[in-house]
């Protein structure tokens, strides 16, 4: 009686040890992973601060339900403006791979083929504050025509606001000016003893240059 009930007990730690097996398919993590839907896209937007997107972590999951990151060295310039796609493609078909050697154009070296576009910044709006002062704007420049000096210059706010003062005797009323289409959107202009007051009313977080010339100062968004 004996030998049997120790024959069951073999039995039951036999059937035990079968069903916790670490190499049993059924014990496999990556059936206990719930899988999501389909990655297709994504879409990124920074603040109005951003300038140089350094690098991408992509956080995943591996088949074993192990997790690991892939980093992607990026290091280039972006524009907070625009709005950035992450998204799925298809790998290429190999069978559809053409042979090289029939499918490459002969190089043509005619002056004709040269590349001679020129570039040109078109201004977008040109007015006049008062007949000492007038204003161009480009997307991320402006440009005052005066023959009146700086006397000081600061950004303030976010967004930011530049404030320029010119030196001058003369008093004029204060005026408002809309702009548009640019990074640029108003401009306040207010008279002081002894100077008068612009304030530059930006779309967003900017740092910014001033340069002189001839006819006035250019004022640079960074």
């Amino acid at each position: 009686m004996k030998i049997k009930l120790l024959c069951v007990l073999l039995f039951l730690c036999a059937f035990a040890n079968a069903k916790t097996n670490p190499f049993d398919t059924e014990q496999n993590l990556s059936n206990n992973i719930i899988i999501p839907e389909s990655f297709q896209k994504e879409e990124v937007k920074f603040n109005s601060s951003a300038r140089i997107l350094k690098a991408i972590t992509f956080h995943y999951i591996n088949l074993d339900g192990s997790e690991s990151d892939l980093n992607l060295d990026i290091n280039k310039s972006i524009d907070w403006h625009d709005r950035y796609v992450l998204t799925r493609v298809k790998a290429p078909d190999p069978s559809k791979n053409l042979d090289v050697s029939v499918t490459i154009p002969e190089k043509n070296n005619s002056k004709s083929d040269l590349n001679t576009s020129v570039s040109i910044e078109l201004p977008i709006q040109t007015d006049k504050i008062y007949d000492f002062i007038a204003y161009t704007t480009y997307k991320n420049k402006i440009k005052f025509n005066t023959s009146d000096e700086i006397l000081s210059d600061f950004s303030i706010g976010n967004p930011s606001k530049i404030v320029l003062d010119f030196k001058s005797d003369d008093i004029q009323p204060t005026k408002n000016i809309r702009l548009k289409d640019s990074l640029f959107k108003r401009i306040d202009f207010g008279s002081h003893k002894g100077y008068y007051r612009l304030v530059i009313y930006l779309d967003g977080k900017y740092s910014y240059q001033i340069q002189k010339d001839s006819t006035g100062y250019i004022i640079n968004l960074l």
